[in-house]
């Protein structure tokens, strides 16, 4: 695979993702991480949801209400059957640099009946 794609998409921490005490809460981060993981390779499938083989998914940090945080996925390449996304939630922090806090990496099924026959698709 030649091409990056590449997909960023804002996140705010509101009450409905976190707990009493203003802490996101990991299974809203991850159900949202999963869903914008498969934004870069929408194109390939014929499906809407296209089926997730393997995923890695760790909590650097803790974000609180009001966090304003930034999903980064990147189609990184094709694999064993299997295209991989990497994913990176990230919040600012003072001049210009950015708080990791959480990765992730997903690999979606390449059985043909669920892609697209394309030129684009590796």
């Amino acid at each position: 695979m030649s091409t990056y794609i590449n997909t960023n998409v804002p996140f705010k921490v509101t009450e409905h993702v976190s707990n009493a005490n203003g802490f996101l809460l990991p299974h809203n981060l991850y159900s949202k991480v999963k869903t914008v993981a498969t934004y870069p390779i929408k194109e390939f499938y014929l499906q809407d949801n296209p089926d997730l083989e393997d995923f890695k998914f760790k909590m650097h940090k803790n974000a609180f209400l009001n966090d304003e945080l930034t999903i980064q996925a990147q189609l990184i390449k094709q694999h064993n059957n299997c295209y991989l996304v990497n994913v990176i939630v990230t919040k600012p922090k003072s001049n210009n640099h950015h708080e990791t806090i959480c990765s992730a990496l997903f690999g979606f099924s390449l059985q043909k009946e669920y892609l697209k026959e394309t030129k684009t698709a590796c």
